[in-house]
């Protein structure tokens, strides 16, 4: 088996791990994204993840080129395909500083802060109002900092605040059990693990990059010698054929 072959096969294997991968984390993060509401996702983090979303497009879409260029063993694809990795790594730089940048307690103040616009909760529109209903039944909360208090008042209290599970803090209010915990307490403790996971990510991603880009180089390389070697063989052969000739 020839050095080029074993390359190739490499490609290949990352390739594999690239698709998987790759349609693992955009179906992850596409459903994130369409969900932003569901899974408390503030426009904060939306920068960070439509980057990822696009990296993994372009992950696939340099896979393809990858899997030409081994198959061709044209120089010109495989130049192009270092420089599309390169870009591609780069960007996961970015999703890496992206989510570290998101980890620190002044983004978390601005989100407080754009969560607090809300209040009180129900003089937002009802797709609003249907969003943080939704939280509070997943997430078995009431309100977001002050419990039912961020509803205004006792009657606008929705029924998602009702306490339908006894091992929960609870209160009681006209009559009825509510959660007492207000749900901010849960969309902090996600905020700080999707940005883990965006550095997660990058980190897996990158090291992936890496070392395909290492082969793609190495490929290229291995073809410049052989071609390099075909051309002083057929110098020499001129030559020789010349003082034959004479």
């Amino acid at each position: 088996m020839t050095v080029s072959k074993v390359i190739k096969y490499l490609l290949a294997t990352f390739n594999l791990l690239f698709y998987v991968g790759v349609i693992f984390i955009l179906g992850f993060f596409a459903n994130i994204r369409i969900n932003k509401a569901d899974h408390r996702i503030t426009d904060e983090l939306l920068p960070a993840i439509d980057l990822v979303i696009f990296i993994g497009v372009g992950t696939m879409i340099f896979g393809c080129l990858d899997r030409c260029a081994a198959v061709r063993e044209n120089r010109c694809l495989l130049a192009l395909l270092f420089l599309g990795l390169l870009t591609m790594f780069v960007m996961l730089l970015a999703v890496g500083a992206l989510g570290a940048v998101s980890r620190t307690a002044a983004v978390q103040e601005l989100v407080r802060e754009h969560v607090e616009q809300f209040l009180p909760l129900s003089e937002q529109p009802e797709e609003v109002q249907e969003s943080i209903r939704q939280v509070e039944r997943t997430s078995f909360c009431c309100g977001f900092f002050a419990g039912h208090l961020d509803w205004g008042n006792s009657m606008a209290v929705p029924d998602s605040c009702n306490c339908i599970d006894t091992s929960m803090n609870c209160t009681a209010l006209d009559g009825r059990e509510v959660y007492s915990t207000p749900c901010m307490i849960y969309a902090m403790t996600w905020l700080d693990r999707l940005p883990h996971s965006l550095i997660v990510t990058a980190f897996a991603f990158g090291l992936l990059l890496m070392l395909a880009m290492i082969f793609s180089v190495a490929l290229t390389r291995y073809e410049s010698s052989i071609t390099s070697t075909q051309i002083e063989g057929i110098l020499r052969g001129l030559t020789t054929l010349r003082l034959v000739q004479l």
